[in-house]
């Protein structure tokens, strides 16, 4: 699969710098776009690819709005930003981004960014069932569940079972993951709801506990 990445960037000066550093890095910039609004219209066709993303776009709809939208899709992103105002930075960090790059801006910077972007992209998780092999889309996952030296991994309408410990795996997972109890990781976008201490997945419960509720609403 091909390097992708999309630009949304106001400035076409900017926009254009970016595009030269990522194509000589070898990525493929499929698409650029200077205002919020135009970007948002395209959304829904833009996968399998990550995101460098001015946070103050001219117009209605801002690198903020923008990126609350590519969470919900399990896009990675980086922020591109010449703004440091407490407000708008804290604003900006709730959306979880995989990183921040300053303007003006140095290419190694840059690379650095689209890079680990890129390995949120990428992460797949080796399943051996004893009847089958695979690598599973974490995105195609509803919780994972620890059971000592095993996690269960829950889908939609079956399960398997890893080797592997839960603050291991926590660590190669995405943004859109998050534990919520010592027993649980939760996929953030197959949430239906959040009542008191409890989230629900389709009709699935899982607690919130104590120990991990300030990060999780972080």
């Amino acid at each position: 699969m091909s390097k992708r990445a999309v630009i949304v960037e106001d400035e076409f000066f900017v926009a254009n710098h970016l595009k030269k550093i990522l194509q000589k890095n070898g990525y493929d910039v499929i698409a650029m776009y200077h205002d919020g609004e135009t970007m948002m219209k395209n959304i829904d066709s833009l996968k399998d690819l990550i995101f460098l993303l001015d946070i103050q776009l001219a117009g209605k709809v801002d690198g903020i709005n923008i990126a609350w939208e590519l969470n919900k899709r399990g896009i990675p992103f980086v922020f591109i930003t010449a703004n440091t105002e407490d407000g708008t930075f804290k604003k900006a960090i709730t959306t979880n981004p995989v990183a921040y790059i300053s303007k003006p801006f140095k290419e190694m910077d840059v690379i650095a960014g689209i890079t680990l972007a890129y390995q949120r992209l990428d992460v797949k998780i080796s399943i051996d069932s004893g009847k089958e092999k695979f690598m599973l889309d974490p995105k195609d996952v509803l919780y994972f569940k620890s059971d000592n030296v095993y996690v269960e991994v829950f889908l939609e309408d079956k399960s398997y079972i890893l080797r592997k410990q839960l603050k291991d795996l926590e660590n190669d997972l995405s943004h859109n993951f998050k534990r919520c109890h010592k027993s649980f990781i939760v996929n953030m976008t197959k949430i239906s709801r959040i009542k008191g201490y409890f989230i629900y997945l389709n009709e699935v419960e899982i607690p919130i506990s104590r120990t991990y509720r300030d990060n999780f609403y972080k």
